[in-house]
């Protein structure tokens, strides 16, 4: 199903802020810092629609970028996030049954898959990763390669900055191995994404 442009209120909020973590997000639907999972909270079916739509949003894009966590970013950002992702310096090396899996993402173009590998390619920005519902009603996990999201113009943008102009524009303080992204809370324990249509 095509995207489109949302003006939802996490969408607007997204879209002012550049880069933003799905845990203030959260807290945003609820009125309230959310500790621990969301799913049992009392507006957790408002949160999952929020973010649903907020998914659905051609101008942004979901992944793992702050501590290895679910995080949003807009459209304009993408150059500098394309620069960042592409500097490997910044991010472990990968295990060798995580470079077996990407290999075959690359390969294939969509690989289905789940447990510590595919979290592992997901943290160090190597996939992307969408939910799909099945037609007997469970989940999957679907991985594409991370480039495969971002056009030739976004490429050529990204290498135009510099790492430092990158990761200032991300809000980035050290980079990815430091953890952090400035104005973010970094919470841990929060409740797993919800099942996604994102491409």
């Amino acid at each position: 199903m095509a995207r489109a442009v949302s003006n939802s209120p996490l969408s607007v909020l997204v879209r002012k802020a550049g880069v933003v973590a799905e845990a203030a997000l959260v807290d945003v639907v609820a009125g309230a810092p959310v500790h621990g999972s969301w799913w049992g909270h009392p507006k957790g079916k408002a949160i999952f629609r929020a973010l649903e739509a907020l998914h659905d949003d051609a101008d942004v894009f979901l992944c793992k970028l702050r501590e290895g966590k679910q995080t949003y970013v807009h459209r304009r950002l993408w150059p500098a996030l394309v620069r960042v992702q592409a500097e490997r310096t910044l991010w472990p090396a990968l295990s060798v049954a995580a470079g077996r899996l990407l290999a075959r993402v690359e390969r294939d173009g969509a690989v289905t898959a789940k447990g510590p590998l595919r979290l592992e390619l997901e943290r160090t920005l190597r996939v992307a990763a969408r939910t799909e519902h099945t037609p007997s009603g469970a989940h999957r996990v679907v991985l594409t390669p991370f480039a495969s999201h971002f056009s030739a113009e976004h490429r050529r943008a990204a290498r135009r900055l510099s790492l430092e102009e990158a990761q200032a524009a991300l809000g980035m303080d050290g980079g990815p191995k430091a953890g952090a992204l400035r104005g973010n809370s970094g919470r841990r324990g929060r409740g797993k994404a919800p099942p996604t249509g994102r491409r």
